[in-house]
């Protein structure tokens, strides 16, 4: 189908980081009349989960000088901040900029982006989600929740996570109550507790590190314990490299090859470098080797070895890691190892959590349980890509991660044919890369292939 003038007539269905950048991206490159809708039922493009926070403590993960959409224009981010007198040339530790600025920035892109193209493009926003999307002639339909439906030359699914999911069983009465925090990313889901509440986070990544950070800064004082199966914290920055040649002459064949592959690396760099040169120069080729690794051997990685991957790879902000580091050591904060195996509420109110320790079972109460186990992975648990996957228009990637697309982020149908003009982007898609949730990594993948996108389907 095209429009009445023409144009080529793009759905984006999720408008956070990930739809946001695939808007923009396809804009500079569009060489014809372009149309797009963006489903995203929040009121600003770009913010998605991770940007709509408005909590000030709450920083990028890298600075801001890394965080640029596109990968030739270096520093773009960092003026944008500069020329609003939210960099002061402190240091590096200042450039990790708040979550919501950063979101900000995303909004301010889309629309100079926008307006750049003139009528060539025009965009609408519309706050509705997709609840399907179906083959419609040559293109597609796209149901929406408002009961309409969008007609479509291309569709993108750019939804990231959905919100973490219950680590256990709950118990009557838990889902409802008060101390309860399902959503540690929602407006003042912590400001109900009290000062001195016990809290028990559920997770020890970089979401319980914002809800560590959150609590401190609003004076809470209570004892707060941090609980996961591996008891891994996400690990310091160090020297921003990613041109180390890490990869060798024979690419690693089997999940323990490629650990002991990058552990020599590791040990072998120059000890002024560190290790994160290691990793983040690792992260560049992950694509090349992780399509060469039997379907196996990736759902071997994926269980036993994508935890440590993430705590190296998803690194924290200098503030956010002094903060940790001052609440451990002053007993504000306790990390430990435990598997959470059931909730439940106390007949004085609190809640009961069932703890599991080396085998060894334990019980033990607090006044609040925050959920901080990270975004759902499972991308099927969203109806639409249920839907997509029930029909057979999509299919699990070989990780059991997400959705399975060719390295131009075309989806496949259950028979492993790509579906034309259907594509996924983002975190969804990671289990057909190795590596798709960095902003940056998915900001360049999109940069590198939206002309494919805009193309004619043969």
């Amino acid at each position: 189908m095209t429009s009445a003038r023409d144009a080529l007539h793009l759905v984006v269905v999720g408008g956070g980081f990930t739809g946001a950048a695939l808007a923009i991206h396809a804009v500079r490159a569009a060489n014809r009349p372009l149309d797009i809708t963006v489903l995203e039922p929040r009121a600003e493009l770009g913010r998605g989960i991770a940007y709509s926070t408005r909590d000030p403590n709450h920083r990028i993960n890298v600075p801001s000088d890394r965080m640029d959409i596109a990968a030739a224009a270096s520093g773009a981010a960092s003026a944008w901040f500069r020329a609003r007198g939210l960099l002061n040339g402190a240091g590096e530790d200042d450039s990790y900029v708040p979550r919501a600025t950063y979101g900000a920035y995303l909004a301010d892109l889309v629309r100079r982006t926008c307006e750049a193209a003139g009528d060539r493009v025009r965009l609408r926003h519309r706050r509705t989600i997709a609840t399907a999307v179906i083959p419609q002639d040559r293109g597609w339909r796209v149901e929406t929740g408002t009961g309409a439906a969008v007609a479509a030359d291309r569709v993108a699914l750019c939804f990231g996570h959905g919100l973490p999911a219950p680590p256990c069983p709950l118990g009557p009465g838990v889902a409802a109550s008060r101390g309860f925090i399902p959503n540690p990313w929602a407006d003042d889901a912590l400001a109900a507790l009290g000062p001195d509440a016990s809290v028990l986070i559920v997770g020890t990544g970089l979401t319980m590190a914002d809800a560590v950070t959150s609590l401190r800064a609003n004076g809470h004082r209570g004892p707060i314990t941090a609980l996961s199966r591996r008891g891994l914290l996400p690990q310091a920055h160090g020297v921003f490299l990613t041109t180390l040649d890490v990869l060798g002459v024979r690419r690693p064949e089997t999940a323990l090859e490629l650990l002991r592959h990058l552990r020599r690396q590791a040990a072998a760099v120059d000890p002024a470098l560190g290790w994160q040169p290691v990793v983040d120069s690792f992260r560049k080729v992950l694509p090349d080797v992780w399509a060469t690794l039997p379907p196996g051997e990736k759902r071997r990685l994926v269980r036993h070895l994508l935890p440590y991957w993430e705590v190296h790879r998803f690194r924290i902000a200098p503030q956010i890691a002094a903060g940790l580091a001052r609440a451990r050591a002053e007993g504000h904060l306790i990390v430990a190892r435990a598997a959470v195996t059931g909730l439940r509420l106390s007949g004085d109110g609190r809640l009961a959590a069932e703890l599991r320790r080396g085998g060894r079972p334990e019980q033990r109460l607090f006044d609040a349980v925050v959920l901080c186990t990270g975004p759902q992975r499972d991308s099927a648990r969203n109806p639409l890509v249920a839907g997509l996957l029930a029909a057979g228009t999509a299919r699990r990637d070989a990780a059991d991660l997400g959705l399975a697309v060719d390295r131009c982020s075309r989806v496949l149908d259950a028979a492993g044919a790509r579906q034309p003009g259907l594509y996924a982007f983002g975190p969804m898609t990671r289990g057909s890369f190795g590596e798709m949730t960095g902003a940056a990594d998915i900001a360049h993948h999109i940069e590198s292939v939206v002309g494919g996108l805009l193309a004619p389907v043969r």
